[in-house]
């Protein structure tokens, strides 16, 4: 059925439109001309251009359903001067057991599609749930993509902007994946090597040579001193004083036998002897002291050289802040072992053992070493860098999927076990639509046994000639199929039909298609039906006979199982007609929860609806004083205040309203028959465009004297009662002389 209906932007509904909230049996009532055509019209058509701002909103999104509108645009389609009218398939009552078997069938049907719906709504419900699901474990998804985004970027090309792709990425890879899982900071390396790997390949850096042998010359810890077998030499090595005798010798060169230091007299000889002590093995450990000390200090600033251009180079890879650190510590433990081999010449007879730079050589080979393994590691990547990186873009999204770990869990175990749910909805649905389409091709079969456009004819015809119309009769046409209209000689009767006897053939026609057809197998189809203003031209027996088929029809659509009736919407303008349709025993003008009620209105030629909680209709009369309370501006304002008068003083009082200005003081009997001129004139005559008082105030005046009328014919007790509240915006207590005579001009002018 229609849940909603939105009309705007055509004849005079205007872009906000009404919006009509639907139930089972709706009640739409409206004066002629404030838009009840144009809805019935764009439910019988709703495909027309014209219609396309309008919407319809179906329950369940389900909407396959035959709309059937009873409208003049029926009449004229069905009923124009040709003769042959369309033939409505029904079933008969030949065979009891058969229209039995059928109901069966058609209750069945519906239980079925009952059973179908409410799993459809449980199906519904599972894939929300499903949607909900999905939804959450996206956003874990992305949040996982924003937080390794600027890192991984490369490896997340071509699914960093739409949340959906991501996370269809992330269940791929969750799934097939098997590369080799690196920690964070390894990856952060290997993007690094990768994805900003040089175009060109890098020299593997030289390891650093040092003679450590050096460092531990053995003449380092060589005691030198002079010849040992000499009577000087037991003194002089008794005494320790190898050395300051070697500083001394020189001095004696030149001392003329008088001891540089004592100012003794010399031994004989003595010179010689040191001569012969200080012999050529002293000269030769001396000059290979000199020798190594020379080589070591060659050596190590060559080291501390090449850890300097180490240090100062551009090659990747090397912590040169460590570098450097060796390197200052090299330099400081040179200048350490420097000041001691310099002890060592000074004093050739001492011993001194150097400090060793082994273990910081070692450290900075060893940073080559890591280097060079990275550069090797490098150009490996630069020679088959595609290759490499297809690898590194797998193992980063192994990361990612090892990070979403236990949100992919938990996303699948919930989403299979919903997943399993609705396959198991759907294997329902099918089951039970193959089964309600084998009950519906039974239906179809034993229908086709008893379908046939005669029953139609017999059905019509008993009505017409129950209602008192004798004078023509609907026969089998000669053409298959079709109908036609006949009088009581036997001659057509389409073309001579009056106006009130072609209405109630035409309501009759639709009201026994409602359950038939024109085509044979769409006599099943669930339906729609919109009925506008049905009793037009009908005098009121008729009347009453079209509301009691609609009575029935609202029966059979509430109560009986079997019927593909599914919706009723009816428009009118007739108030006893409404009240004749609406009316439900023991509840009156209560609204029943199946059903809605409307009153469409049209001001300033702009069209509006109000729905009610309850029937707005009570009476023709008490409608009158609503419809002028709530429209007092409306152009139908003197049409309503000559019926309000007309029904209150002459149809309650018997009091002509002509003579109701009698007993008027003379200055307002002028102001009272211009009132009734106006209302006269604007209910009798068609409101067009020189009518030009018809306007806001003009209203405002009229209206208060139409107040005053009560008032001077001591009834303002009644009109309070019926207007309540109400105040007139530019009502004014007492109407000026200016105004009655502007009144009487008009007045005068719409009297003659």
């Amino acid at each position: 059925m229609i849940n909603k209906i939105n009309i705007k932007e055509v004849a005079s509904f205007n872009s906000i439109g009404v919006k009509l909230n639907l139930k089972e049996i709706n009640y739409i009532f409206g004066s002629n001309g404030t838009g009840k055509t144009t809805i019935s019209e764009f439910l019988r058509n709703k495909k027309d251009q014209r219609f396309s701002t309008c919407t319809i909103d179906w329950e369940n999104d389900k909407s396959d359903f035959d709309i059937f509108v009873y409208n003049k645009h029926f009449v004229e389609d069905n009923f124009n001067i040709r003769n042959e009218i369309k033939g409505i398939f029904t079933l008969g009552k030949e065979s009891s057991d058969k229209l039995k078997e059928i109901d069966e069938k058609n209750r069945d049907i519906k239980k079925h599609e009952e059973k179908i719906d409410n799993i459809k709504e449980n199906l519904k419900e599972k894939e929300q749930q499903l949607n909900a699901l999905r939804a959450d474990f996206q956003e874990k998804c992305w949040g996982l993509k924003l937080k390794y985004d600027d890192k991984f970027k490369d490896a997340f090309k071509g699914f960093r902007d739409k949340k959906v792709k991501f996370m269809e990425k992330c269940i791929y890879e969750a799934q097939l994946n098997q590369s080799e899982y690196h920690t964070y900071d390894k990856l952060l390396e290997k993007v690094n090597s990768v994805f900003k790997a040089p175009s060109d390949k890098i020299n593997t850096i030289s390891e650093i040579l040092y003679d450590i042998s050096l460092e531990t010359n053995t003449i380092f810890q060589t005691t030198i001193i002079g010849k040992k077998d000499l009577d000087i030499a037991k003194l002089i090595n008794n005494l320790n004083l190898s050395d300051w005798v070697k500083q001394g010798q020189i001095h004696v060169e030149n001392a003329n036998g008088i001891c540089p230091f004592c100012q003794q007299v010399l031994p004989d000889k003595f010179k010689e002897k040191l001569d012969e002590y200080f012999d050529e093995t002293y000269a030769e450990q001396l000059d290979a002291l000199n020798s190594s000390i020379r080589m070591y200090e060659k050596e190590t600033i060559d080291l501390i050289q090449k850890c300097q251009s180490l240090n100062n180079s551009d090659i990747p890879f090397i912590d040169k802040n460590k570098i450097a650190n060796i390197s200052d510590t090299i330099s400081s433990i040179h200048k350490e072992n420097l000041l001691l081999l310099e002890m060592k010449v000074k004093e050739p007879s001492r011993n001194i053992k150097l400090k060793s730079l082994t273990s910081y050589l070692t450290q900075i080979n060893l940073e080559i070493k890591h280097a060079n393994i990275k550069i090797s590691e490098t150009n490996r990547v630069i020679d088959n860098i595609e290759e490499e990186k297809e690898i590194l873009v797998n193992e980063l999204w192994r990361f990612v999927v090892e990070e979403n770990k236990s949100y992919f869990s938990h996303y699948m175990h919930y989403s299979n076990k919903i997943k399993k749910a609705i396959e198991g909805m759907h294997n329902a649905i099918d089951e039970k639509e193959k089964h309600k389409d084998a009950l519906k091709n039974d239906v179809i079969r034993l229908q086709s046994q008893l379908i046939s456009i005669l029953p139609s004819i017999s059905y019509i015809n008993s009505i017409l000639k129950s209602s008192g119309f004798t004078n023509f009769q609907l026969a089998e046409s000669d053409e298959k199929g079709s109908y036609k209209l006949i009088r009581e000689n036997g001659e057509d009767a389409n073309e001579t039909l009056s106006e009130g006897e072609k209405t109630f053939i035409s309501f009759l026609y639709f009201y026994q298609l409602l359950f038939g057809a024109h085509v044979k197998d769409t006599i099943n189809n669930d339906r729609i039906i919109v009925i506008d203003d049905p009793v037009s031209s009908l005098d009121s027996n008729i009347l009453f006979i079209v509301s009691n088929l609609i009575g029935h029809l609202k029966k059979v659509l509430r109560y009986d199982g079997t019927t593909h009736i599914t919706q009723l919407i009816v428009l009118t303008h007739n108030v006893y007609f409404h009240k004749e349709i609406s009316f439900n025993k023991a509840k009156g003008t209560k609204k029943l929860s199946d059903e809605s009620f409307w009153i469409l209105r049209k001001t300033d030629n702009i069209s509006y609806i109000t729905e009610y909680d309850d029937n707005p209709i009570k009476s023709s009369y008490e409608l009158l004083w609503n419809e002028l309370k709530e429209n007092p501006n409306s152009i139908a304002a003197p049409n309503i205040m000559r019926r309000i008068l007309e029904n209150y003083f002459k149809f309650f009082g018997n009091v002509d309203i002509d003579d109701i200005t009698k007993d008027f003081p003379i200055e307002q009997k002028v102001v009272c028959g211009s009132l009734l001129s106006w209302v006269h004139d604007g209910s009798h005559h068609m409101n067009d465009d020189l009518y030009v008082d018809n306007n806001h105030e003009s209203n405002s005046i009229y209206f208060n004297i139409f107040k005053q009328i009560f008032v001077n014919c001591n009834h303002q007790s009644h009109f309070d009662m019926m207007m309540g509240d109400f105040e007139f915006s530019l009502a004014t207590e007492e109407v000026t002389e200016h105004e009655v005579k502007s009144i009487y001009k008009q007045a005068v002018a719409s009297m003659e």
